[in-house]
């Protein structure tokens, strides 16, 4: 199994992002361009371990680009899985 594609929306740095990964996915950039904001997009939605208090997102949290349209706005976080193998 592995990941696809991933899309976010409105999350920390990422007004829009999607990507379709091939084989292998390699992280790399400056500071402050998203990659600690991608690994904890993909926890949210992968790690069972992942307390619930750690799970519920605030406003902080929303794409800053937002300004005060935040309130009503949705965050989204799709991961899609391909090569299921049994």
């Amino acid at each position: 199994m592995r990941i696809s594609k991933i899309k976010i929306n409105n999350f920390a740095n990422f007004s829009e992002f999607e990507i379709e990964t091939g084989d292998n996915l390699v992280v790399v950039g400056e500071n402050k361009v998203g990659k600690s904001n991608l690994i904890f997009a993909l926890q949210l939605i992968l790690d069972p371990g992942l307390s619930e208090r750690d799970r519920q997102l605030g406003l902080e949290h929303f794409w800053d680009g937002l300004g005060d349209h935040k309130l009503g706005a949705v965050i989204e976080i799709v991961i899609e899985l391909t090569d299921f193998e049994g």
